[in-house]
């Protein structure tokens, strides 16, 4: 009886070795071409995310060079208009102290 028992035993233990080794060699293959589609797919949306990106910040530094010229234009405007007003108070200032010279030569001669 236990002849009849090997020989029963021994084909399906063998048979079922092989599948198992079969099955992880398979869930092994399985899983790393998953992997690999995983990543790939990671990948190409990293790739998308940075275009996008690379091409917002081409758009943000040409908007800020038109800004930057616009406003050191400004600026120099500005600069300019606030020296020929410190020279027009100057010569203001120089007038209104000869009228207060006069006026006193004025009013001393009186």
């Amino acid at each position: 009886m236990t002849e009849q028992m090997w020989i029963v035993i021994l084909p399906s233990l063998v048979t079922g070795l092989i599948t198992y080794a079969a099955t992880k060699t398979t869930n092994k293959t399985n899983l790393a071409e998953t992997n690999i589609k995983n990543a790939t797919q990671l990948y190409q949306k990293y790739e998308e995310l940075n275009k996008g990106l690379e091409a917002k910040v081409d758009r943000l530094e040409h908007q800020i060079e038109i800004m930057k010229t616009k406003y050191e234009k400004e600026i120099a405007f500005y600069q300019s208009e606030v020296e020929r007003l410190e020279d027009e108070n100057e010569e203001l200032t120089t007038k209104l102290i000869n009228i207060e010279n006069e006026l006193g030569k004025l009013k001393g001669g009186i």
